[in-house]
């Protein structure tokens, strides 16, 4: 095994032996990176975690929101106070997920937090709520490892195809204010006090402006493990998948137990693509965009 794999620890957070918010906190009150994404934000949820997020932006950490509109869960008021805290900062970002698709949702739970270079990732069941980092019977599995390991490079990857969907977008004080009135007519409607017309108009209205909206920008920072390996091999101008695979011994010195270097050198192209550093200009060739 490598040093690497040697160093890995590994936990399961259940909320009964131990309390997903006892590793969670702790370990955003330290990272100087922080990327969370829940299909679920709480008011009462984002006070379990609120004391160290300020923590962490204090000493110059960088925290970014991946957060599902789901108007049946998410709180608007939480949304609002994140909306609030990256306006006061640079360093905040919140990103919203506007499901579009009655066939699948936005579901992930993924909190990754980044001290120097030892990431922590907590995967698994708990949502951003008091319930789902405390008390609910939850299955969450804790990896601390190196910021360029393997596992943690193809779980940052994860988290950036997840940032670059298509429905992500930058939120502003006024679709939040839409999302909020969909919310309360919605619980109106279950109580027959408004009418299905209304939330179809209020509806096409919200989604009328989640089109207008921004969408997030990739960020050099971003591209940690396999995602810097690759783009930093990449010549400036037009290439093909061919001219990468010249570095396939270069890559496989620093992955040596990666049987398919060839597969993942595709696949990061791909994630590279989606999040706007490289464009594909058909039949294995690519532009370098940034």
């Amino acid at each position: 095994m490598s040093d690497q794999e040697d160093n890995m620890e590994i936990k399961v957070l259940d909320n009964i032996s131990i309390k997903t918010v006892s590793i969670l906190a702790p370990a955003i009150s330290c990272a100087n990176e922080i990327r969370i994404a829940v299909a679920f934000v709480s008011g009462n949820g984002l006070a379990q975690l609120m004391p160290a997020m300020q923590k962490a932006l204090e000493a110059g950490a960088y925290l970014e929101f991946l957060v599902g509109m789901d108007t049946r869960a998410t709180d608007p008021d939480a949304l609002k106070n994140l909306y609030a805290l990256s306006c006061e900062t640079q360093r905040v970002s919140l990103f919203c997920f506007v499901n579009r698709s009655g066939s699948a949702i936005y579901h992930p739970k993924m909190y990754l937090l980044t001290e120097n270079q030892i990431t922590t990732a907590i995967i698994g069941s708990s949502n951003l709520t008091r319930k789902g980092l405390t008390t609910n019977v939850e299955a969450n599995l804790m990896i601390k490892d190196a910021v360029d390991s393997e596992i943690i490079s193809e779980l940052h990857a994860t988290y950036y195809r997840l940032r670059h969907k298509q429905d992500r977008v930058i939120p502003d004080e006024e679709f939040i204010d839409l999302f909020s009135d969909l919310c309360q007519k919605e619980k109106l409607l279950e109580k027959r006090m408004a009418r299905d017309t209304e939330i179809r108009e209020l509806k096409s209205l919200y989604l009328r402006k989640a089109d207008i909206l921004p969408r997030p920008k990739p960020r050099r920072a971003d591209l940690i493990g396999w995602l810097k390996l690759v783009y930093e091999a990449l010549p400036e101008g037009q290439f093909t998948n061919q001219e990468i695979y010249e570095y396939e011994n270069e890559f496989r010195r620093k992955y040596p137990h990666n049987l398919n270097i060839r597969a993942k050198i595709r696949q990061q192209l791909q994630i590279l693509h989606k999040m706007g550093f490289i464009d594909h200009l058909g039949n294995g060739i690519w532009k370098k965009t940034i």
